[in-house]
């Protein structure tokens, strides 16, 4: 996989991606081109479930997304409106997908898990007037809509009384004649909506443009890809398009992760293609069934969700030994920003992708050069409707020019590949100097007896923030908090980024769904656990 070229205008400080090509013209919908892929090969299998082993080929899919397409074009819904869905992996949840963007309609995709408040919080901000969900997750999602009083249907798991999404199946006397609608507002049009990821503030409802979900590069046609994440996620929203618009086969399922039952996947269905967070590739490098033979169908693993070490990627790397394993660098709201062609260089996310540009802002707003560590800017060159219903956080998000703030602090080395420090909002700051817990992290994984770690900030009115270190330790081995703090000094000499609040083991990180770490959660961890298992130096 080739690094991707980058160019740097020294005036303007501005790193910027290759030029962007597109597989066909801004006015087609993605639901036309998923539309004809399908239609043109019908007999090839689009998708697996592993939990009840249900394939569906293309020729199949299509037929249940255009009767459920006519449906929500018989109910009058179109591009205005908003079609809600909070399931996990199911054989029914891909056509529907391909069925809301056929119709032009987007989809407000939540995940079922969340309690019902927060659940009524991100629904009441789109208020879908037509709703799909999975059985166990009916009477709470019921609640939450009480006020506006959407259809309901079931997509699993079937609720007496509550009508199913197989209702919508039967065949239809039109169906053989079907075109999906055209964009009513361009490339810009909105055909889907995600939610942020809340880790600051609550949940925002992310719009996504046809243009932003046109395919990826980087995956062929025939290609089995996986990803663990759901339609809720960025990452099951690629596995979407990339399997329906470029004739994959996508494998899917609901069950829980382990590095077991990944070994177990890529060995059964001969996985070519996968995208796992962070944590997910540290589990899988310390799985004793992840060898090169099990995980040698493997052509490209890509990272993402937050920036895993190097060691941890070699690691990786030497199990995907027939293939490239690799950081990549995406929001929500923007897509896809860096990508880095496999491990040359280490640590680094990439260089932009095509059509992106990238600039590094310090705090005055002063456009920063090689090597300097600011906010990162990124512009898609593509139209963004920002959150939806909520124009003030859109503008902080997006500025008037274009420029997206992505809150993450980076810097660009004199090769131009970018590097990710941390969040903006996660700085920490020891007698008044700033440090970035990422920066200790990435210290403490080159100890090949730590599987992860998560460094906070523990508050003390005399110094202000002393990082403490949460660490989870290797299969079977014991090594000291003492010989971490003593790792971390050596490494790092600077007062401000020692260890002062001590390092305190635990046998698993608070995750939220996504696989990413969920500092604050993390923190109150290493508050609760107290001097128990913090070694004595």
């Amino acid at each position: 996989m080739a690094q991707t070229p980058v160019s740097f205008d020294e005036k303007e400080k501005i790193w910027s991606g290759p030029h962007r090509k597109t597989m066909s013209k801004d006015e087609t919908s993605l639901g036309e081109i998923i539309f004809q892929n399908m239609r043109a090969s019908p007999n090839n299998i689009c998708q697996i479930c592993d939990v009840d082993g249900v394939s569906v080929t293309f020729d199949q899919a299509l037929t249940w997304a255009i009767r459920m397409a006519q449906f929500f074009k018989k109910k009058g819904l179109g591009h205005n409106d908003v079609i809600g869905i909070l399931a996990e992996n199911s054989t029914l949840l891909m056509p529907l997908g391909v069925a809301c963007l056929m119709n032009g309609t987007p989809f407000h995709t939540v995940n079922p898990m969340w309690n019902e408040a927060l659940i009524c919080h991100i629904l009441s901000l789109t208020k879908p007037l037509l709703i799909f969900c999975d059985g166990n997750a009916y009477e709470k999602i019921y609640k939450a809509t009480i006020e506006w009083q959407p259809e309901i249907y079931i997509l699993r798991d079937h609720v007496e009384g509550v009508p199913s999404i197989k209702t919508l199946l039967d065949p239809t006397t039109s169906e053989g004649s079907y075109q999906p609608e055209p964009l009513r507002e361009g490339g810009d049009q909105t055909v889907a909506m995600l939610c942020s990821s809340g880790t600051t503030a609550l949940p925002k409802a992310v719009c996504i443009s046809n243009s932003r979900l046109m395919p990826l590069q980087g995956v062929s046609s025939g290609s089995v890809i996986f990803t663990w994440g759901t339609l809720s996620w960025i990452s099951g929203l690629w596995g979407l398009v990339n399997s329906t618009a470029l004739n994959c086969t996508r494998i899917i399922s609901r069950k829980p992760f382990s590095a077991e039952y990944l070994v177990h996947l890529v060995e059964n269905y001969k996985i070519n293609v996968i995208g796992l967070p962070p944590s997910h590739v540290y589990d899988l490098v310390n799985c004793p069934m992840a060898t090169s033979r099990s995980l040698g169908s493997i052509r490209l693993l890509i990272c993402g969700g937050g920036v895993a070490s190097t060691a941890i990627l070699q690691r990786c790397q030497k199990l995907c030994e027939n293939g490239t394993v690799s950081n990549t660098y995406a929001m929500s709201e923007t897509g896809t920003i860096c990508r880095a062609g496999g491990l040359t260089h280490g640590g680094t996310v990439g260089r932009p992708v095509p059509g992106y540009r990238i600039r590094i802002v310090d705090e005055q707003g002063v456009s920063q050069g090689h090597n300097q560590i600011g906010e990162i800017y990124v512009h898609s060159g593509l139209g963004w409707k920002g959150y939806y219903g909520n124009s003030e956080e859109s503008r902080r998000m997006q500025d008037p020019d274009g420029w997206f703030h992505t809150g993450d602090l980076g810097y660009f080395d004199e090769q131009n590949f970018l590097f990710v420090v941390d969040r903006k909002k996660e700085i920490l700051k020891y007698q008044q100097r700033p440090y970035w817990p990422a920066e200790i992290e990435k210290v403490i994984l080159e100890l090949p007896q730590v599987e992860n770690v998560c460094v906070v900030g523990i508050f003390d009115e005399e110094v202000g923030d002393k990082a403490g270190a949460l660490v989870v330790r290797s299969n079977e081995t014991n090594i000291s908090a003492k010989e971490i703090v003593n790792h971390v000094a050596k490494r790092l000499p600077e007062l401000r980024r020692q260890l002062h609040a001590g390092v305190k083991f635990t046998n698993k990180l608070p995750l939220n769904a996504n696989g990413k770490i969920m500092r604050k959660e993390a923190r109150d961890l290493f508050n609760a656990l107290g001097d128990l298992s913090n070694d004595k130096f």
